[in-house]
């Protein structure tokens, strides 16, 4: 288990979330310090302007303070939203390829993870964001914190363990007070069945998709295992997303596919649910495909690295990850 006395720096990317919701921010950070853990806020904790926290030169310059503090061992999200990708320009990538800190985040924080990795082949890891995950009730938070020790911390191999239930409620974080849960039957689907040794790869759908063709996506090599998911989701949306790394040839490269959850998908008339869709879009049954997976914006959130070797069985549904 990861120590719990490490202090975690929290950088706001995007959205800002603790101006709007500071009982979610603070109940968050109550829980991470009740846990073991010290706190330090970016200088962004509770700045709004207008949809974000702050310009890109002034996100970026919040990450690399966190960066170059040596107090700060682990830096993590606040939460995402949709403008992450505007502060990559201005991240100080040298100092992460030869000072590397575990950057914990999902959702928009994609386009940073990428871009870290891609920059400096340091791994990275899609999981909690500190808001929005320890903002939530127990269990889902206790569950999302223990993957994340755990992933942080394993040796030789870890293999997951899916939970029994899981929340597809979207939290209204500025004005819902959260008193209860939805405890939904877990169930992972194997869309196609095999295995798979490759380096892991992937994040929100979206943001991937406007990440692609730029300097700051890594290039997807033969044999990876990708993972993918989204929220909130149009059927139109998420097959002009699907076509985009289809034409770039990504999934003739693949050996595996990891799909998350995707809470409120619209599936636009078509009947289909999100993974169905993306497996009858895709017409390709010769990799292994796992789907509602736990990688997700549904609650509890696991953690998975990015850049780590995974072995896949789609049909004993297991993932595991080798270090």
């Amino acid at each position: 288990m990861m120590n719990k006395g490490l202090t975690i720096g929290v950088f706001s990317p995007s959205w800002s979330v603790v101006a709007e919701a500071p009982e979610a921010a603070a109940r968050a950070e109550k829980y991470m310090v009740s846990q073991g853990f010290h706190i330090k806020r970016g200088k962004l904790w509770g700045k709004a302007d207008a949809y974000r926290t702050g310009t890109p030169k002034e996100r970026a310059a919040e990450f690399n303070a966190l960066l170059y503090d040596p107090m700060v061992d682990i830096l993590m999200a606040s939460t995402g939203g949709q403008v992450t990708n505007g502060m990559l320009p201005y991240v100080d990538y040298e100092y992460f390829a030869n000072n590397p800190k575990p950057v914990v985040g999902m959702s928009d924080v994609t386009a940073l993870l990428m871009a870290l990795y891609a920059k400096t082949n340091n791994p990275v890891y899609y999981g909690s964001n500190f808001v929005t995950s320890y903002a939530r009730l127990s269990p889902y938070r206790d569950i999302a914190l223990k993957s994340l020790c755990d992933v942080l911390s394993f040796e030789g191999s870890y293999e997951y363990a899916f939970p029994e239930f899981y929340s597809d409620e979207v939290i209204e974080w500025w004005s819902q007070e959260l008193t209860e849960e939805k405890q939904l039957p877990n169930k992972i689907i194997t869309l196609s069945g095999g295995k798979a040794k490759g380096r892991l790869i992937g994040g929100n759908l979206y943001t991937l998709s406007i990440m692609w063709g730029t300097p700051f996506m890594p290039q997807i090599r033969q044999g990876d295992i990708l993972f993918i998911e989204d929220t909130e989701v149009w059927a139109g949306n998420l097959e002009s997303h699907l076509a985009k790394l289809k034409i770039c040839g990504v999934f003739d490269t693949i050996s595996g596919l990891i799909i998350g959850k995707c809470r409120k998908y619209q599936d636009g008339g078509t009947g289909k649910k999100y993974y169905e869709f993306i497996y009858d879009y895709l017409d390709k049954t010769d990799i292994p495909m796992l789907a509602e997976c736990d990688f997700s914006h549904c609650a509890p959130m696991l953690t998975i690295p990015i850049g780590f070797t995974a072995e896949l069985d789609a049909d004993a549904q297991t993932i595991k990850l080798l270090r």
